[in-house]
């Protein structure tokens, strides 16, 4: 028997052989479901002919391997995301491999970077800043399976995005504000990690196509929108950029208090971070809502036990996550798939009152 073998075969060799691209061997070896069955026999026909050390195992099963990437699974917001991502997936028979970045950056290029070598079908990706976005296009195909959430405009590819309207959810909380009287809000604007170094260059990128991958940015674009209904501009004395934590919303609050600026009314970056704020508040003996307002984001179960209750920006974190999986089952059956935008609303509780 004359087989011909070789000693080192790349797998360049393989796909000299087999007559196909570099890729399609790739494909063929560890996602055998997108390669048509010609180019899948030629190529594992070469395999066997020249001996190739395959350094992965054939994928034989069908189950659809999904990578997750989220910010912090520690976050309520995300957790629940995480839920729903899970839920759905359990439906729908995938297997689910779930990266949390910690709310680091270098963590999240490492997570990209794991993911990248760990032979999955398709990706979820919720990024923490826009430093990711090159490193993303850099080791995923065009046509690999991917979708973004909770950022609107992270990609300005065909990759597609599902999100909620940040900035409807700024505009409706300021402008309920703006209805009752408030006329000196401040605005305390949430992120990972700050987009710029100061607050007129975080300002500044309100006008910027980064701004798409902030949801924060989007929200205070609508906190803008609204201000210029009433004839207002944004005041920047008015803005304190802060983490997603209790201890952020109480310390800066006290920072915030000691700058003596007048203000009547607080917009939080999400129901934690207002908790803080109301506990800073409190010490201080400034009621709310009597004396200060106060509005929280997401509309979680804390908005309902603190005291006063919270009046919030409602999303739903479990819808968005089981959402993702819908949309990643359409690009499985490779369907054309668009953008995907959700509603917010408000959810008027006891934190909010006419100015007196």
């Amino acid at each position: 028997m004359n087989t011909r073998r070789k000693k080192n075969v790349t797998i360049q060799d393989v796909a000299q052989e087999a007559h196909v691209s570099i890729a399609t061997v790739s494909r063929a070896l560890n996602n055998p479901e997108v390669v048509d069955v010609s180019s899948q026999k030629k190529v594992l026909d070469a395999v066997r002919k020249l001996g190739y050390a395959i350094k992965q195992p054939l994928r034989t099963s069908s189950i659809k391997r999904v990578a997750f990437i989220l910010p912090s699974a520690s976050n309520a917001f995300f957790s629940q995301m995480l839920e729903g991502v899970l839920t759905a997936s359990s439906k729908m028979g995938y297997q689910m491999l779930v990266y949390s970045c910690h709310g680091e950056p270098l963590e999240e290029m490492e997570c990209l970077h794991s993911v990248h070598q760990a032979n999955v079908d398709a990706l979820l990706f919720c990024p923490l800043t826009d430093g990711s976005a090159k490193t993303v296009t850099e080791l995923f195909a065009p046509d690999f399976p991917l979708l973004i959430l909770y950022r609107r405009q992270f990609l300005k590819t065909a990759v597609p995005h599902l999100y909620y309207d940040n900035v409807q959810g700024g505009y409706l909380a300021t402008k309920l504000l703006l209805k009752q009287g408030h006329r000196n809000i401040a605005f305390f604007i949430g992120f990972w990690q700050e987009p710029a170094e100061t607050k007129q260059e975080i300002l500044s990128l309100l006008d910027d196509p980064r701004r798409g991958s902030y949801s924060s940015l989007d929200r205070l674009s609508g906190y803008r929108e609204a201000l210029c209904e009433f004839g207002l501009e944004l005041d920047p004395t008015l803005i304190t950029t802060t983490s997603y934590d209790f201890a952020s919303g109480y310390e800066k609050t006290k920072a915030f208090l000691s700058t003596l600026r007048d203000f009547d009314s607080v917009l939080c970056g999400n129901d934690i971070v207002a908790a803080g704020v109301l506990q800073a508040l409190r010490e201080q003996h400034i009621q709310v809502p009597k004396q200060v307002s106060v509005i929280g984001y997401d509309d979680s179960n804390l908005a309902s036990i603190t005291r006063p209750e919270l009046t919030s920006v409602h999303q739903d974190p479990q819808r968005l996550g089981e959402e993702s999986v819908h949309m990643l089952s359409l690009l499985f059956a490779q369907e054309k798939v668009g953008d995907k935008v959700l509603d917010t609303f408000l959810t008027i509780r006891n934190s909010t009152a006419m100015r007196q």
